[in-house]
């Protein structure tokens, strides 16, 4: 606005810039207002050393000029003397006469320019990270010192004039100057660096080495250590041979097993080229261990056998002689005396040859019983028979027969009472096939007179829930005998039935009523909680992915069953619903508590079989890429979301790490991806694909003369145009992201420069030369094809001289031009008047417009 006020001040004073009007009455003298304006002082180099300024007061009288930056620049006169490079501050004060009031201060500020400097660098040469460290050469015009600074802290770190290598990578390092009083700061310079990642190979054997190795050795150890140190990991290519796990390869079945070693690598190893093994393994040899038995006598019934292989494959056992033992998995049932001879087979598979059969026999021999005979009491003569009660422990019946037919004979089991004395029974049981005959037992007991007693048979314990219990007792007088409970709690007695109600001890009394009664017989029984036992059908197997399972066990009580997981890294069970969480062996537990009746029902177990889920990798194969495009990212995915594995099997053309492609060559670099598996999902079959690697870009050249055999540049001149006319000129089937150049011949003259989109074409709107002699000429694109070579387009394209200009008609035009600019110089006078009154000149007082600037510089 400096300007702007300068001029306004000087067309105020041209015109006059003052109206007067005559007064009728004298007023008050008052000094006029004054006001200055600086002349802008353009940025200076330091090394101009002084410049001048200059501003002017509204007043005309002097200017007087002093420094506010006085370590920048100082003032003499109006010379100012520059000492350093910074802002400059100059102020500009008039103190006014008898006539003017002091001016305002008005200030100026300007640039004192400091000497450019710029930086060069020493470039830093491609350094393996295995160096450690390399030292950074930059250097300024100035000669001042030079700081650094690494852009890539992950590939390399900077102190002082040290560059210490991280890892592989590209190494940029920041190189600045900030100058100093006599230097501006120089631009930022930046030096990149490539770090090469170490190389490291791996050294791979199976201990010992198995030339010959079958089934029967069931494990190998293996030795895999690579030189960069990192770990390596070991793989099978074929689970159904063999497994990994840790140094241990295991022998799952027969065939070739192949086993892969890699080392990815890190930030500064390389990945290591894989290293295959692979040695046969043949069908293992298995024996049948087979524990003989010892003699059993036939009343056993069973025995149990434990035949096995050390396959760990089952076992299968037949009976030699079926009427002396049959079997039933490892149960042998017993039929007959004799010698039993059984044969146990294991059949070959495709990893293990028949194992030799092995025959055991045992004997079978008659068992051993003896005979428990409980006496009656004393039993009154006129009391009537005797029930007798003897058990032998074959279980076969007892024989009974009387030793004193004078006191009491025997039939079957009842004992007729003759006379009183001592009567002896004989408790015989004679044996069967299966039995040797009992050693007799006999039971002695007193026949008294004809006081009435009471026999009351012996209640056994029993379950609660085989109830009810029906009594039995007799008087010898015959009378009726009446039953009495003692527990009702546990029990109650209606008649001779006793109804359970409980688990508990039971007290039941047996009397003979009347005027005669005989003494009370009682009896105490246990009521035990009721067994009961567990339906629980088996699950059938499933997948992982299948998800949950829901079964339904029962209990013969038809109390809840109570299910549990006996593998909680396989399934989990929550009430009857089966979650698996892995693959493998499920083992769910059944199980009944029982309660006050009940007592808990033996556990039952029930496995199912968790399939892994089957995933996929999809590796999606890069476009095509030159060395100097930089890495390439891969995009591989499993559809079990596991991380995938990318490796290559060609290091001289690319790296990888991770799902970053390093390339190194031109070349085809084949890439393979893998899915391990874990707990849920099986292994992935490899996928493969090839990202091919172009050779450098050719340098993009101009020929002197167009090519005559390019063609293809399409354009919107159909063929003909004018000098100085625009033309649109379009192309394609170049490389995304780079530049084409298009000229015009006879000599090459550029018309402009275009980048290629991501479909490889370009659109230029281009003027053809204004000096471009008329007749055919050719316009050329010349750029890099998608496969890094140089391609060229052109099209032929006639071309006319354009008219002259036309001449400019009409009046002088100057005088307009200098009317129209006073004429804006005056409006903007107006638009800056700001102040009017009474003012004293010449002796009188005139109303006066008096001009101000609205922004003064202060």
């Amino acid at each position: 606005m400096s300007t702007v006020s300068a001029a306004a001040a000087a067309v105020l004073a041209a015109i006059g810039g003052t109206v007067s009007m005559p007064l009728s009455a004298a007023a008050e003298p008052a000094l006029a207002q004054q006001h200055i304006t600086w002349t802008g002082t353009p940025d200076t180099p330091l090394t101009a050393g002084t410049v001048s300024v200059a501003a002017v007061a509204t007043s005309g009288l002097p200017v007087q000029y002093t420094s506010t930056s006085g370590d920048v620049c100082t003032v003499d006169g109006d010379v100012v003397t520059l000492h350093r490079h910074g802002r400059c501050t100059v102020r500009a004060t008039q103190l006014g006469n008898g006539s003017f009031a002091a001016a305002d201060p008005a200030s100026d500020t300007f640039t004192v320019l400091g000497r450019a400097q710029t930086i060069t660098w020493h470039r830093t040469p491609d350094t393996p990270v295995a160096a450690g460290t390399v030292q950074l050469t930059a250097a300024a015009t100035s000669g001042l010192a030079v700081s650094y600074a690494s852009a890539t802290p992950r590939v390399c770190k900077v102190k002082g004039h040290t560059a210490t290598l991280v890892a592989g990578g590209t190494c940029t390092v920041h190189a600045d100057q900030r100058g100093d009083e006599t230097f501006e700061a120089a631009p930022r310079a930046d030096d990149s660096f490539q770090v090469a990642r170490s190389t490291q190979t791996i050294t791979f054997a199976v201990v010992p080495l198995p030339d010959d190795t079958t089934m029967t050795a069931g494990t190998v150890r293996i030795d895999a250590t690579a030189t960069s140190g990192l770990a390596v990991t070991v793989t099978s290519a074929d689970r159904h041979v063999c497994t990994v796990a840790k140094r241990r390869v295991t022998l799952v079945g027969a065939g070739t097993c192949r086993l892969r070693a890699d080392q990815r690598g890190n930030g500064r190893y390389a990945a290591a080229p894989r290293v295959d093994r692979a040695f046969a393994v043949g069908r293992g040899r298995q024996t049948i261990t087979f524990p003989t038995p010892g003699p059993a006598p036939l009343a056993a019934g069973t025995v149990t056998i434990a035949p096995s292989a050390d396959s760990g494959l089952p076992v299968a056992v037949t009976s030699a002689d079926p009427a002396v033992c049959t079997v039933a998995g490892a149960t042998v049932t017993l039929h007959a005396t004799g010698t039993c001879m059984l044969v146990a087979r294991r059949p070959g598979t495709a990893s293990w040859a028949a194992a030799p059969d092995v025959e055991v026999r045992f004997t079978v021999g008659r068992g051993a019983q003896h005979i428990t005979f409980p006496p009656p009491s004393a039993t009154a003569a006129g009391a009537g028979p005797v029930t007798l009660t003897a058990t032998a422990t074959s279980g076969l019946p007892v024989t009974f027969t009387a030793a004193t037919p004078a006191v009491c004979t025997v039939a079957g089991a009842v004992v007729t009472l003759v006379r009183t004395g001592t009567c002896t029974v004989h408790a015989d049981q004679p044996g069967s096939a299966g039995w040797e005959p009992a050693a007799r037992v006999d039971g002695t007991f007193t026949v008294t007179g004809d006081a009435a007693t009471i026999a009351f048979a012996a209640v056994p314990d029993v379950a609660l829930t085989d109830g009810p219990v029906r009594l039995a007792a007799t008087a010898t007088a015959g009378t009726r005998v009446a039953f009495t409970g003692s527990t009702p709690r546990v029990c109650t007695v209606a008649g001779s039935v006793v109804t359970l109600r409980t688990p508990g001890r039971c007290t039941v009394t047996a009397s003979r009523p009347g005027p005669d009664p005989a003494p009370p017989v009682t009896q105490t029984f246990t009521v035990t909680r009721g067994e009961q036992h567990i339906v629980f059908p088996p699950p059938a197997g499933r997948s992982y992915p299948d998800g949950r399972l829901t079964v339904a066990p029962a209990a013969s009580s038809f109390l809840p069953v109570v299910l549990s997981s006996g593998s909680r890294r396989v399934c989990t069970v929550d009430g009857p619903v089966i979650t698996p969480i892995a693959a493998g062996t499920c083992i769910v537990r059944a199980d009944q508590p029982g309660n006050a009746q009940w007592a808990p029902a033996p556990r039952l177990i029930r496995t199912v079989r968790i399939a892994p889920a089957v995933q996929t990798v999809t590796l999606a194969a890069p476009p095509p890429a030159a060395v100097p495009d930089g890495p390439v990212i891969l995009a591989a995915t499993a559809t079990s979301g596991l991380p995938v594995t990318v490796t290559t099997t060609s290091p001289g053309i690319c790296a990888v790490d991770g799902a970053t492609v390093t390339l190194l060559a031109a070349g085809a670099c084949a890439l393979v991806a893998a899915q391990d598996g874990d707990r849920r999902y099986a292994a992935a079959p490899d996928v493969t694909a090839t990202l091919t690697v172009l050779r450098d870009p050719a340098p993009v050249t101009i020929p002197a003369t167009a090519p005559t055999t390019a063609d293809g540049l399409r354009n919107t001149a159909g063929g003909s145009t004018a000098s100085g006319a625009a033309i649109t000129l379009h192309g394609g089937g170049y490389k995304p992201g780079t530049s084409v150049a298009v000229v015009v011949y006879s000599t090459p003259q550029p018309l402009g420069t275009a980048f290629t989109g991501a479909d490889g074409t370009f659109s230029l709107l281009a003027v053809v030369p204004g000096d471009l002699g008329g007749g055919r000429h050719t316009l050329l694109a010349a750029g890099l094809a998608a496969d890094n070579t140089v391609r060229y387009l052109s099209v032929p394209v006639a071309v006319s001289q354009a008219a002259a200009m036309l001449p400019v008609t009409g009046g002088p035009i100057g005088t307009v031009a200098a009317l129209g600019t006073w004429a804006v110089v005056i409006g903007t006078v107006l638009a800056l008047l700001g102040r009017r009154g009474w003012q004293p000149r010449r002796g009188r007082w005139v109303y006066r417009w008096t001009y101000r600037a609205r922004h003064a510089v202060a």
